[in-house]
């Protein structure tokens, strides 16, 4: 799951900086996500080299190196799962130009997730006193304390049910903007797939949540704990892979011929083009209007198909790089008025 979440990573940053020239926040935020999730899978690695996953008197002799990396990678998986939900808000607000109210709700449902999360991994290394005590468990001997285990637990059941809520959340506000869309049933179905992977993403926090109360298992954690791994990684690469897929249609227009290299028009964020209405006011005949001072431009901006140029083919209507020309001819009727004489006006007859 981890190299599929790479390559689509990977596909995403050469569309949007080597073809479209028009990288964002949002793909900055995935890259980090990314590089994230590399760590984590490359710590497990480690880890269950080292014998996580099996019993711990099994690897009593070097048990307390595998708690060690354990705890470092609890840390890494908590911001694998909670990072990446901030470029799926970021991206769906630079595709459906949502409201301030829907903004507001997408960066404060991604936002409360990884402030949580930044507690849980506070709570985790504050459970004993030294946190040393955690990893070193001889030092419960020598007179350090810690808390109950389920107080993590709770909290971290707390946080993975939030996780889950804001994926679940993410999967259908864009499904419900994208239904009202005026175009093709198999393109809004198709662009509902590739948002609503989020939904999986829930699937996979909600088994995380079931796999949690192994965490209060002191005395076997290195095997209790395997799942949980296992599941929070899934999560996070399902999180970016829903963030990336709905991204990666100019690179199949590629590979089909239908678009060069060197072409970057078409697909760039700007206001008067890709970006939607405000998703609270949806309509089928919206059009937006563009002036230039030398001389009247009209442009039709009001396409709903050009959100991820997911379409049929023009035959007589699109230029070979997929892009809808209009063209519109427009009369103009002015009245040339001459100041006479005593205050009266001479107005000429209408010029066409």
């Amino acid at each position: 799951m981890t190299s599929l979440a790479i390559l689509a990573v990977a596909a995403r940053l050469f569309i949007r900086i080597k073809v479209l020239r028009n990288p964002g926040a949002d793909d900055w935020l995935i890259a980090t996500s990314m590089f994230f999730s590399i760590s984590y899978s490359v710590v497990t690695t480690v880890d269950v080299v080292l014998g996580y996953g099996k019993h711990a008197v099994v690897i009593a002799d070097r048990l307390e190196l595998v708690l060690l990396v354990n705890y470092i990678n609890f840390a890494l998986g908590i911001i694998s799962f909670a990072l990446p939900k901030l470029a799926v808000a970021a991206l769906l607000s630079r595709f459906l130009n949502p409201t301030t109210i829907q903004r507001a709700i997408l960066g404060g449902l991604t936002g409360f997730v990884a402030l949580v999360s930044c507690i849980c991994i506070l709570v985790l290394f504050t459970m004993c006193d030294p946190a040393k005590a955690l990893w070193d468990t001889s030092l419960l001997s020598k007179g350090a304390s810690c808390r109950s285990s389920w107080i993590l637990v709770d909290y971290a059941i707390f946080t993975g049910a939030i996780s889950a809520f804001t994926d679940l959340y993410l999967a259908i506000y864009p499904t419900v903007i994208l239904l009202k869309l005026h175009m093709s049933l198999r393109k809004r179905l198709a662009l509902c797939a590739a948002l609503g992977l989020s939904a999986v993403a829930c699937a996979m926090a909600i088994i995380k949540c079931m796999q949690l109360p192994g965490l209060a298992d002191l005395s076997d954690t290195t095997y209790a704990t395997a799942d949980l791994v296992i599941w929070t990684s899934i999560e996070s690469n399902v999180v970016i892979l829903a963030s990336c897929i709905p991204t990666l249609q100019p690179l199949l227009e590629i590979i089909l011929g239908k678009r060069s290299l060197r072409s970057t028009g078409g697909y760039q964020y700007k206001e008067s083009s890709t970006q939607l209405p405000e998703s609270s006011k949806w309509s089928s005949k919206r059009s937006g209007h563009r002036k230039s001072k030398g001389n009247m431009m009209i442009a039709d901006i009001g396409s709903q198909d050009s959100i991820l140029q997911i379409g049929d083919d023009h035959e007589d209507e699109s230029h070979y790089m997929g892009h809808i020309r209009r063209t519109d001819k427009i009369t103009v009727v002015y009245e040339s008025v001459t100041p006479q004489p005593g205050g009266a006006d001479k107005t000429n007859d209408p010029v066409k």
